[in-house]
């Protein structure tokens, strides 16, 4: 799949909320007509339990979004950085990074284990339906 189909999959909250297993709505609209998904739009991720929003920060298609929890986060820093390649055989990869800090000892290493499993694990899935 071209990397420019791939990025309108993430960049599209409820898509990228239907690959991630997780019910996500857009709760602010970007200022940009072109892409209501982009810069400084608001997406609400609902988890069992609670629910946190996260803002883009950085939307370059189709190479780049860049995207902050922004409310009701449990850390005290998260912030997610997927760049989108093309590869030479005509395939396309994602490199997916994201920075987390707590003021609880041992807290950000738990989520980044938990976070490595379920965003890993969705996204190996929605390769493999690719096929």
């Amino acid at each position: 799949m071209s990397v420019e189909k791939i990025w309108e999959v993430f960049n599209d909250h409820e898509n990228f909320g239907k690959m991630m297993g997780q019910r996500m709505t857009r709760v602010v609209d970007s200022p940009d007509p072109a892409n209501i998904n982009g810069i400084n739009s608001v997406r609400k991720i609902h988890v069992p339990l609670i629910a946190f929003e996260e803002t883009i920060r950085k939307s370059q298609k189709p190479h780049r979004i860049e995207y902050q929890i922004s409310k009701a986060s449990p850390l005290g820093h998260h912030y997610g950085t997927i760049l989108f390649k093309s590869l030479p055989n005509g395939k396309s990869a994602i490199e997916y990074t994201i920075e987390i800090g707590s003021n609880v000892p041992l807290w950000a290493l738990f989520v980044k284990v938990l976070l490595r499993v379920a965003i890993g694990g969705s996204i190996k899935r929605y390769a493999r339906s690719l096929k």
